[in-house]
């Protein structure tokens, strides 16, 4: 079994520290495990939990899923605060 990795994001830049428009795009298909997809969603709450712009409201997230066909989960701007967007990743369900 394949190991997700590990994502480190840096920033120096000013335009970085102000913030980003990050879009979370998760797989839905059949074939997946229930297991990996719950790795997915620990990995995206544990990004989302570090992301230091997102309480200062300069930073915008969206979950979209696809199989078939892609949905929109939540769109960009939907939450202003990080514990929202928690509260929407903990209760998003496949």
């Amino acid at each position: 079994m394949k190991e997700f990795a590990s994502l480190t994001v840096s920033c120096v830049t000013t335009a970085c520290r102000e913030g980003v428009d990050l879009a979370i795009v998760l797989d839905q298909s059949n074939y997946l495990d229930p297991k990996n997809v719950q790795r997915e969603l620990d990995f995206i709450f544990d990004f989302v939990l570090d992301a230091a712009s997102l309480d200062a409201g300069h930073s915008r997230v969206a979950l979209v899923t696809y199989a078939a066909s892609a949905k929109v989960q939540f769109y960009l701007g939907n939450f202003t605060e990080r514990r929202s967007v928690l509260d929407a990743i903990s209760a998003y369900h496949l």
